[in-house]
């Protein structure tokens, strides 16, 4: 499973602050942050298998994240996750980006997952298990793994929330701190954030804020875990990739 704690409008530098921790076979540990092309340019990681995405920011400031769900029973050819996802940034707005979202879901040719479609206006998650139930976020902190938003049975999320309310958070900088240091936590006298299996684990993290205008925006990455991984700023990439805004 994967993990995504967002802020949305919860500082007034930033309407939008995710960190976010991809867990994966180790085998399968992604590309760095690029190019994603598109109808509209797009930054974020590359799965060489599929061609997908788990995360990325496009040109007009939307961020598309999955995660994956368990369901009970999972189409015998799946569609892949990832390629929606990069399906999901060529859209100009979230609102356009859940529109398009619950029409492929509803398709049933894909297997579970919480897909989060965001901008500086909206944040929703979709949730696509074995029924379909899309969800606005008020403005505050959220996160959610691979089960239902915020949800307090899931040990990692309920201390996430927890860990994260008790921050001195007043900008979008300190957002990012705690998030990179929540997002390595290995754990111990708590559950860990960054996992580390046999044969799967955090294979890396990103953390960004959506700032307006979005050429002030932060886009830092750790190709590894984040907890002997250090982040690359990647913000430079993104400025770049406004100037190429189609």
């Amino acid at each position: 499973m994967c993990l995504l704690a967002i802020f949305f409008r919860a500082v007034s530098d930033a309407p939008l602050v995710i960190g976010a921790n991809r867990e994966e076979s180790y085998d399968r540990p992604g590309e760095s942050p690029q190019l994603l092309p598109g109808r509209i340019a797009a930054l974020g990681g590359r799965d060489p298998a599929a061609g997908g995405t788990w995360l990325g920011v496009n040109a007009r400031g939307v961020v598309v994240a999955v995660t994956n769900r368990p369901i009970p029973q999972v189409p015998t050819k799946p569609r892949s996750r990832g390629l929606l996802t990069r399906d999901l940034l060529d859209c100009s707005t979230a609102k356009d980006a859940v529109d398009l979202a619950v029409k492929e879901l509803s398709t049933k040719r894909y297997a579970g997952c919480n897909l989060l479609c965001a901008d500086a206006e909206r944040a929703v998650i979709i949730e696509g298990a074995e029924w379909l139930r899309v969800r606005p976020l008020p403005a505050g902190l959220h996160v959610v793994a691979n089960r239902d938003i915020n949800d307090g049975s899931d040990p990692r999320v309920l201390f996430s929330l927890e860990w994260l309310s008790q921050q001195d958070i007043a900008d979008a900088d300190s957002c990012l701190k705690a998030l990179q240091t929540l997002c390595a936590m290995p754990g111990g006298e708590h559950p860990p954030i960054c996992l580390h299996g046999e044969t799967r684990g955090t294979v890396s993290s990103t953390v960004l804020a959506i700032r307006q205008p979005l050429s002030k925006s932060v886009f830092r990455h750790a190709q590894g875990p984040p907890d002997t991984t250090p982040y690359t700023d990647y913000s430079e990439q993104f400025r770049k990739l406004l100037k190429r805004r189609h």
